[in-house]
């Protein structure tokens, strides 16, 4: 059983998970908009919970903490690039006496962007990232990692964004080994090219867990 809501409608799939999204009971999320102006530091938002219980007995529970964004001015100094620092962290908790083994689980965390407008020219991140309690990936100029065994991140990524669509760019991805996953980016970097409106930055994690019956 997975369950995903996005603005209040659930989707049931064959695997059990929980996920943080936007306008929702059981998913959560938080945004901020980039517009033209910009904040001298961070802006500190609300940390999010969201739970649920397996057909087979196992609680999952998801939690986005350290959660802030800071809308800079854009280097280039146009009006129609958006620019700005996101960071957040999610860990993924496995709980309770399941009737099924688990077999495999992972933490995803990732970013849901949108211009109001018009975005022509795709968007580029630059990543700062530590994975886990210990393992850390530094980022910049060429790209060079150390994130360990079953961890991953999207050192370049490129997009397009269309205009009244809503593009996912998964950030990072770690599989359970335990009982508990984290996640955490700080200071991502998220600069929107082309866009002639305010552009909308959404954060999403989710936890995920695969049993023999659910």
């Amino acid at each position: 059983m997975s369950i995903e809501s996005q603005n209040g409608v659930s989707h049931r799939r064959s695997r059990a998970a929980v996920g943080l999204a936007a306008c929702a009971v059981a998913a959560l999320s938080s945004g901020v908009v980039f517009a033209g102006s910009a904040s001298a530091t961070p802006t500190a938002l609300a940390d999010k919970f969201a739970s649920t219980v397996t057909d087979d007995g196992w609680s999952l529970d998801l939690a986005a903490t350290k959660l802030s964004a800071n809308p800079v001015p854009n280097l280039a100094t146009t009006a129609f690039t958006r620019e700005g620092f996101v960071s957040a962290k999610v860990t993924g908790t496995i709980g309770g006496a399941g009737d099924s083994a688990v077999k495999t689980g992972y933490v995803e965390q990732g970013l849901q962007i949108g211009c109001q407008i018009d975005v022509s020219s795709g968007l580029g991140l630059g990543l700062g990232f530590s994975l886990g309690p210990s393992v850390g990936v530094s980022i910049s100029g060429v790209p060079s990692a150390n994130v360990g065994v079953n961890a991953s991140v999207n050192p370049s990524i490129q997009s397009t964004i269309a205009p009244g669509t809503i593009t996912t760019i998964p950030l990072g991805k770690k599989d359970l080994e335990s009982s508990k996953a984290s996640i955490t980016a700080e200071n991502v970097h998220v600069k929107v090219d082309a866009c002639m409106g305010p552009v909308t930055i959404r954060s999403y994690a989710q936890l995920s867990v695969s049993t023999a019956t659910s």
